[in-house]
């Protein structure tokens, strides 16, 4: 059984992925629907918003997005 340290763990790199998709024209919303429902949001002009339950969620769509279209 292997034990992880928790305090040597990297933690993810959140602000580069932000600081692309920013690039891109993106921009990370948190958002609430009409239904109540709490959600987080990419927005980039008049394309489709795909939203997301949470931000980790979210975040890990993203750098794939940017993975796949570089």
């Amino acid at each position: 059984m292997t034990v992880i340290d928790r305090r040597e763990t990297p933690k993810p790199a959140i602000e580069p992925i932000i600081e692309a998709a920013t690039r891109d024209g993106f921009s990370l919303v948190q958002y609430e629907t009409p239904t109540g429902q709490v959600v987080w949001e990419w927005r980039r002009g008049d394309e489709p918003r795909p939203q997301f339950v949470s931000r980790r969620v979210a975040l890990i769509w993203m750098e794939e997005w940017l993975g796949r279209s570089a």
